[in-house]
């Protein structure tokens, strides 16, 4: 028989270690209990809980490793360490949970000695979920985590002081701060806080080394908001008619004014383009919101000799043109002139869409070379006194000026616009400020232009109700993490309408939710299945636990009634269609009978009428009505006789015995809510097993 440090040896190469919880006020293993096994552990003895309830069963064995985290009242956090020593089995045939025996090893004192705390295993293993991803018992410590827990854990229980990290350079730094999942799905019953774990997800993946940890939702949101408008967050919602065009690239109609017209015409004739222009208006290609985002993401960096603050990666590239007679004094006085007065429409662009670190290239009129480039300074554009014309005026700092510089090969062969003032979105700033170091490489050697390692993140909520293949196309073999920009495995392709060669950049992050009571998930791509990694998001109970609603001197406790409702909804139907927490967090800010009353009509009973099909029979057995008092059933069922509702003879059609009727008026009764279960108190907090 193989000996049980073999097995574990065996056990552990593969990576499977399992996390349970313990809440000393809620669990039968009480804290003196637990205080006394505590002392016998650290006498060398080993501790056996038997029958602990586990909720899987596949790839567990005898000796697969396990570690008990603390939760509930602080402090929370990591407090043992041991190994399965019964694998999941049943107490009797009708039971129908699964139960494993745990030998403990290792059990800290909590009140008294260092554990691994919840807030720094965020902080350091922030690729698995501490708070609501480990409430099943038995959850799997995701393997990318398992070996740096591991190393942790020992630093701690050999007394070493784990919380110190060693001197890392940059680049490791960001090396390091990349370890989660480029492509991850959050998948589960509607209600359970998928929308929110993204936005949460997303400003984790976006923080640096020196934020702190944001646990508050209104600091997250505000966080989340901040980072969606420097173009580090985007958000979409896929559905059925959304396709390629949108997504990636599609040509699209452009209404033209006449200068436009002119402009494309001339730049077809250049780049002998087939883009066709009918009435002034314009079918071009046009960047879909994924292309623009991954465009973004790999945006270079300009670092200047003025701590970064000159060129924001937002900036964008502008066109003035700029008359002989005043541009040597707007480059002997770092400005830009034009000759269109203040309030002018055509002024418009140039003294309030003009931003503080965009880039401006001057031309005396040619559309084809510029002779000057700089980099806007104020904020707004001013009159400039004392002169007659050319008034209307920027504040910049030239980068290179007196040039001579053709710059259709940096602007996709295109020919700039004729207009005084017009945006050059073909061109990238990374290649402008390129073009000026090289003509003013003294002046603007201490300019860097370095590689985004940024990360960005692109969040696609409802993922499975769109069709895959017709959004992503090609693109769905471009996502995989291996086969990004700058890997090894790197893979590019070339668009179909611009014929540009595209890649996926390795600092885009793709997370999106999946709702598993959509029946549309059965159809979802399998393409899709393997290119994500799947993070599963059930009903949080104890975000419920102290939520009470209290009428006439009853009370209900919402966690309690929610998880005996879903353990129903679960044996009538299945997991994937329970009610999420979510559904009654709004009784947090107002617990009364009428805010409950309104969360049952709008939200429980339509859900349950989806979920069975108005099989009301089943919905009453959900809801506890078959046991109920009549006045406190929102569902009863009366029993009806052909003879009295059809006339004559009916024959041998199929006709049901019973009429359903909802009691909207029961929905204000504190007891048709305790009365969902009688053989539990819904009156006491939910208490765990």
């Amino acid at each position: 028989m193989e000996e049980p440090k073999k097995i574990q040896e065996r056990v552990n190469e593969k990576n499977l270690c399992l996390i349970f919880t313990w809440n000393p006020k809620k669990s039968r293993w009480i804290a003196e209990e637990y205080k006394e096994a505590c002392l016998k552990v650290k006498n060398g003895e080993k501790y056996l809980i038997r029958d602990w309830k586990c909720g899987r069963k596949n790839e567990i064995e005898e000796e697969t490793e396990v570690f008990i985290i603390k939760v509930g009242e602080e402090p929370k956090g990591i407090i043992g360490h041991g190994y399965i020593k019964k694998v999941p089995d049943k107490k009797n045939e009708e039971d129908k949970k699964w139960w494993v025996d745990i030998e403990f090893d290792k059990l800290l004192d909590y009140e008294n000695e260092k554990i691994l705390k919840t807030e720094d295993l965020i902080d350091k293993l922030s690729e698995q979920n501490w708070e609501t991803g480990i409430e099943n018992p038995g959850t799997k410590i995701k393997e990318t985590v398992v070996p740096k827990l591991r190393k942790i854990w020992n630093k701690l229980i050999n007394g070493e002081e784990y919380s110190k990290e060693p001197d890392y350079g940059d680049e490791e730094k960001i090396m390091r701060k990349k370890e989660f999942d480029k492509n991850i799905i959050f998948y589960g019953p509607p209600g359970t806080g998928k929308t929110y774990t993204t936005a949460k997800r997303a400003v984790e993946i976006c923080k640096t080394e020196s934020e702190k940890e944001l646990t508050d939702y209104s600091e997250i949101m505000e966080k989340y908001n901040e980072l969606k408008k420097k173009n580090r967050i985007e958000f979409i919602t896929f559905h059925q008619s959304y396709g390629y065009e949108e997504f990636i690239e599609g040509i699209k109609p452009i209404v033209l004014n006449e200068d436009e017209s002119e402009d494309e015409s001339e730049n077809n004739q250049e780049s002998k383009t087939n883009i066709k222009i009918e009435n002034d208006i314009k079918y071009d290609i046009v960047d879909g919101i994924f292309k623009k985002f991954c465009d973004n993401a790999r945006k270079a960096i300009i670092e200047t000799d003025n701590n970064n603050n000159d060129i924001p990666l937002e900036a964008i590239v502008w066109k003035v043109t700029v008359r002989g007679e005043v541009r040597e004094d707007c480059f002997n006085n770092n400005r830009v002139r034009i000759d269109w007065n203040f309030d002018d429409a055509g002024a418009v662009g140039f003294v309030e869409e003009v931003k503080k670190g965009d880039i401006i290239i001057t031309t005396d009129g040619s559309r084809t070379k510029i002779n000057g480039i700089a980099v806007v300074i104020d904020d707004k554009g001013y009159i400039l006194a004392g002169e007659e014309r050319d008034t209307t005026t920027r504040n910049v700092k030239w980068l290179a000026k007196n040039i001579d510089e053709n710059i259709k090969n940096i602007n996709k062969e295109k020919m700039l616009h004729r207009r005084t003032v017009a945006r050059v979105p073909n061109m990238k700033v990374e290649d402008i400020i390129k073009l000026a170091k090289e003509k003013n490489q003294e002046e603007l050697s201490k300019i860097v232009i370095k590689e985004n390692k940024d990360p960005y993140v692109f969040i696609i909520d409802e993922i499975n109700r769109g069709n895959i293949s017709k959004i992503f196309g090609e693109l769905i073999t471009l996502i995989e993490p291996t086969k990004r920009s700058g890997k090894k495995e790197c893979i590019s392709t070339k668009l179909p309408y611009s014929n540009e060669e595209f890649t996926v950049p390795d600092n885009v992050y793709i997370i999106g939710t999946m709702n598993t009571a959509d029946r549309s998930i059965a159809l979802m791509d399998t393409a899709l299945r393997r290119r994500f990694k799947f993070e599963e998001m059930l009903t949080d109970y104890h975000l419920l636990e102290d939520i009470f609603v209290e009428d006439k001197g009853t009370k209900v406790n919402i966690g309690a009634m929610l998880k005996v409702i879903n353990e129903r909804i679960e044996y009538l139907y299945d997991r994937e269609h329970t009610i999420g927490h979510a559904v009654f967090l709004e009784l947090k800010e107002n617990n009364n009978i009428d805010k409950l009353e309104n969360i049952f009509k709008k939200s429980v009973i339509p859900l349950l009428q989806e979920y069975f099909y108005e099989d009301y029979d089943k919905i009453r057995i959900v809801l506890g009505d078959n046991a109920k008092d009549e006045d406190e059933q929102f569902i009863f069922a009366e029993s009806i006789k052909p003879k009295d509702v059809f006339e004559g003879d009916i024959g041998d059609i199929d006709i049901p015995e019973k009429k359903y009727i909802i009691n909207y008026d029961n929905f204000k009764n504190i007891m048709a809510y305790k009365n969902i279960s009688q053989k539990k108190d819904l009156s006491k907090k939910i208490s765990d097993e």
